[in-house]
């Protein structure tokens, strides 16, 4: 076997192979879109990828056939620090051996993030028992769940609780969005998900959050009392592009939702979350997209209870900040 650094020339082969593979995720995860397994796309995605700033990636080739390769690119973030991040598509293998090439894979790969003092890897792989036993082999960890639903069958709408209604976001409520769109970091924050709140990052969102109250690319809706805002969920479809291989225009995706920490509980995000579900197949939507930390205790149940079906995993390995190359005297 011999590895070798991905280059324009593996593009085409290596999306050959990335076709029959997801192919065969499309029989266990038949509601992802049938794009991630057609010749063009695969192309188009894996030389987008590559065409990223500080991309960097390896194939394996065995007696002359490219039979893996793993492509991933630079990043930085309050989140995440310095980073590489693989995304879904951005690993191949063969359907023999999978552990084992895995492993030497990615040792292979991150010998190029480690010299670039990249100490923190993510890999989006899918949901297949082979794959995470062989993440899990190399340290790798859960950290984020991707799922999808169908939208082929209205859901029963339940009943609010006395006082609630449910409506679109209005102009006016900008500044009430900006007030609370705090909610979803503030519940991160404890535990067990343990997530910092960088000043950085309310900064950031905190306008994003208002200006839904104006933005004709998504549907907001919210649950109210009175004039009070008391939860919000929020309806995108779902990015596309040539990076994007699960972007297709009849996905959307459940980008935030959150209920006032007072009124949960009660009946009111599942109203809330129940109508615009339904709306979204009332858009002509045919699969609905969200995800959620792992160590969320209640979104790893709550959105399940819903028919959200778990596709992929964020992985993360965080190499020790420590480390240094040893060097002999």
């Amino acid at each position: 076997m011999e590895f070798k650094p991905f280059s324009e020339q593996h593009i085409t082969t290596a999306a050959n192979l990335l076709v029959h593979q997801n192919k065969n995720i499309l029989r266990r995860f038949p509601l992802l879109p049938e794009r991630i397994a057609e010749m063009d796309a695969t192309r188009e995605f894996l030389t987008a990828l590559l065409q990223k700033p500080d991309s960097h990636g390896m194939v394996l080739e065995q007696n002359g056939k490219l039979i893996a390769y793993m492509l991933g690119s630079y990043n930085e973030n309050p989140f995440f620090g310095k980073h590489c991040w693989v995304p879904l598509g951005g690993i191949a293998l063969p359907r023999n051996n999978i552990q084992q090439v895995f492993r030497h894979l990615y040792a292979a790969t991150g010998v190029q993030w480690m010299r670039d003092g990249v100490l923190n890897h993510y890999l989006v792989c899918p949901d297949l028992h082979a794959w995470q036993q062989a993440a899990f082999s190399l340290s790798f960890g859960r950290e984020q769940a991707y799922a999808v639903n169908s939208l082929q069958k209205p859901l029963e709408q339940p009943d609010l609780p006395a006082g609630i209604q449910i409506r679109l976001v209005v102009p006016q409520d900008a500044n009430q969005l900006f007030d609370i769109g705090h909610w979803i970091a503030a519940h991160l924050n404890k535990e067990p998900v343990w997530e910092p709140v960088p000043q950085q990052h309310l900064d950031a969102i905190l306008p994003e959050y208002a200006k839904l109250a104006n933005d004709d690319t998504s549907t907001t809706m919210v649950a109210v009392e009175g004039e009070k805002i008391v939860g919000y969920v929020v309806l995108y479809t779902v990015d596309v592009g040539l990076e994007h291989l699960l972007g297709v225009p009849s996905a959307g995706e459940f980008a935030a939702a959150a209920i006032d920490p007072d009124y949960r509980k009660r009946g009111v995000g599942r109203a809330l979350f129940t109508r615009l579900i339904n709306e979204a197949r009332q858009q002509k939507y045919k699969t609905l997209f969200t995800d959620w930390r792992t160590t969320n205790l209640v979104a790893a149940s709550y959105w399940p209870s819903f028919g959200f079906e778990t596709f992929a995993y964020r992985l993360l390995r965080r190499v020790n900040p420590r480390y240094q190359p040893f060097v002999e005297k």
